[in-house]
């Protein structure tokens, strides 16, 4: 029996040599091509493999996975397992570490007991052999293809040791189900990290790679628990485990707890990789790079095992999220909430809608709206102080006023005489608002939200007309929301960022923000401001934004023609909160305005803001 098993060997491998000369043949013929597939192999050191990056709020905590076409995280050799390692040399290949990528008696081997037991119990392939059709080749079964994988994998045992070989192999090879390398199997299939399995969930988990489909613990079960007894037998055999922990694994009850794939937070996954482009085209070495060689960087950036720190309160976002539901019971009126920190000058909180999903159109800062009163402080009121070094009380006539064809009219159609800043402001007043900015001068009072880099103004938008708000296209709530932070920074400005590092997974800082503050107006014009904004929430247009926890509550209201938008953005001790309020295809919102959506948003959110 021995005599004719050994006969049927040697008959395999001389079929072997025999079809790879025809390989060899085939490969002549294809000489040059095939050479450069080789040459390329001189950098394989340096081969890595797409890695799934992670995006976590202000304490640290998971929000999001980005994840390239293979959903990987990828372990360095020395916090791979040892049970691991030893699973898939006892398995897969026992004389790994003796061979030089191309193992002969491993082929005879695999054949003898193949043979013995009806069925493929036991591959010839080497480690690196697999590796090399990993990375480098198809999975096509022919002799040219074969031919291949044994030249490369000689190389690959060239040019890497052994340990770097194990550790792209058990990072690169297929669980089933989307998911790639040991690590997110043993996240995926049991929500735990690989170095938390026993020596039985490690041999589980072993036995998917060598048949994905048939060993799917996910529909297969007992499929897989089949070849897992089997590892663990070979591990045994092969002095890996002792008989007392091979008869526990046995017995050990397995039981799958897969990992849902929950986004707390998918309204914010969309601005955090726009942010990230400008993160990036910031840097000094990107200079000059293109839109899409910019998006090429920032795709492969997020699919090398990054980390993406960011400010997000997951608090404040709860919290936004349940006021702009709440507040908004209709089924076509939408609003958006943006906060940011005065301490941090970071964004905390940003809700682009009622029922955003991953990286659907985010109302916060996407959507271009007109700003209605919102943006008197910042081009009206804000500017006229400043060059008339005006106070709060100082008079300014709200006389009807016509400039050409341009006659605007008061809210009801009130008419005013003479008022102080401080009331028009808080009532307003849009006749007192056109005259101050025809007084400042437009060119000159634009000049002053330069510092903003609002991206959709235009010359077209130096008129009267936009001291209400009447712009050619508008500006987002972030947009809006950021440019009031100067008023809680003493006139000063530095653009609000959600992002507040990206690092790589040792911890070392690639990319953070450096961007340094810019004086937009004077301290004592900003303190005139907040008394005029304070003034619109004691007397004016946003009395019901008062609360009871901070020192300083201001703000300004902005509603847009026919009612279509409805915003407040307001200030406290610790916040600046924007909340636009409207539809996507806008319409009248008068049915609803009487309620302050907007502004009741806003209190809701601070309220619960101020109880940290």
């Amino acid at each position: 029996m021995n005599q004719k098993l050994g006969l049927v060997t040697v008959l395999l491998l001389l079929s072997i040599v025999f079809f790879s000369f025809m390989g060899l043949r085939n490969e002549h013929e294809n000489y040059i091509p095939f050479q450069k597939a080789i040459s390329s192999l001189a950098q394989v050191e340096n081969m890595k493999l797409a890695e799934n990056s992670r995006l976590l709020d202000r304490n640290g905590d998971f929000l999001y996975e980005f994840k390239s076409n293979e959903s990987r995280i990828y372990l360095d050799y020395n916090k791979i397992p040892a049970p691991v390692r030893q699973a898939f040399i006892a398995t897969e290949d026992q004389d790994f570490i003796q061979h030089h990528g191309i193992d002969g008696k491993a082929i005879a081997r695999a054949f003898i007991t193949n043979s013995t037991a009806g069925s493929v119990q036991q591959g010839g392939s080497t480690i690196t052999q697999q590796l090399s059709r990993n990375l480098f080749l198809t999975h096509e079964r022919t002799y040219d293809r074969k031919l291949k994988e044994l030249l490369i994998s000689y190389r690959i045992e060239q040019q890497l040791s052994k340990e770097r070989i194990l550790e792209l192999y058990i990072n690169s090879i297929y669980f089933q189900n989307g998911v790639y390398g040991i690590e997110k199997a043993s996240r995926y299939y049991f929500s735990k990290p690989v170095g938390s399995l026993s020596v039985a969930e490690t041999a589980l988990l072993a036995a998917i790679p060598n048949n994905p489909k048939l060993y799917n613990p996910l529909t297969n079960f007992e499929n897989t628990l089949k070849r897992q007894k089997w590892i663990l037998l070979k591990m045994k055999e092969q002095g890996y485990i002792t008989e007392a922990t091979y008869e526990a694994s046995l017995k050990q009850h397995i039981k799958l707890n897969v990992s849902q794939s929950v986004v707390p937070y998918p309204e914010i996954v969309g601005y955090v990789k726009e942010e990230l482009l400008s993160l990036l085209a910031a840097a000094p070495a990107n200079k000059g790079l293109t839109a899409d060689e910019l998006l090429v960087k920032r795709d492969q950036l997020l699919t090398s095992g990054v980390i993406v720190e960011t400010a997000l309160d997951p608090k404040l976002q709860k919290v936004a999220v349940r006021a702009v539901n709440s507040r908004l019971p209709y089924n076509d009126v939408e609003g958006s909430v943006v906060i940011i920190d005065h301490v941090s000058k970071q964004i905390v909180s940003i809700v682009g809608g009622k029922n955003v999903a991953l990286e659907e159109f985010n109302r916060a800062h996407q959507a271009k709206r007109q700003p209605g009163s919102s943006i008197k402080p910042l081009l009206v009121y804000a500017p006229y102080v400043e060059v008339f070094g005006a106070k709060s009380h100082s008079p300014i006539s709200a006389a009807r006023i016509c400039e050409g064809n341009y006659c605007p009219n008061n809210y009801g159609r009130a008419s005013y005489g003479t008022v102080s800043l401080k009331k028009a402001m808080a009532s307003s007043i849009n006749t007192a608002a056109v005259r101050a900015l025809r007084k400042t001068g437009v060119n000159k009072a634009f000049s002053y939200l330069q510092p903003f880099n609002f991206s959709s103004l235009t010359r077209e938008d130096y008129q009267l007309a936009s001291a209400l708000g009447g712009f050619s296209k508008g500006f987002s709530p972030l947009e809006l929301t950021s440019a009031y932070t100067a008023f809680s920074s003493d006139g000063t400005y530095v653009k609000p960022r959600l992002i507040t590092s990206v690092k790589d997974k040792n911890g070392k800082v690639l990319y953070a923000w450096k961007e340094q503050p810019v004086s937009v107006w004077s301290e004592k014009t900003n303190n005139v401001m907040r008394e005029m904004l304070q003034a619109v929430t004691i007397s004016g247009t946003a009395r019901d934004a008062r609360f009871k926890g901070s020192t300083y509550i201001g703000g300004k209201t902005g509603t847009t023609n026919n009612v279509r938008d409805l915003w407040f953005i307001g200030l406290t001790d610790r916040y600046t909160a924007g909340v636009w309020v409207g539809r996507d295809t806008p319409s009248s919102l008068r049915s609803i305005e009487s309620a302050s959506p907007e502004v009741m948003i806003w209190r809701d959110i601070m309220i619960k803001a101020h109880q940290n």
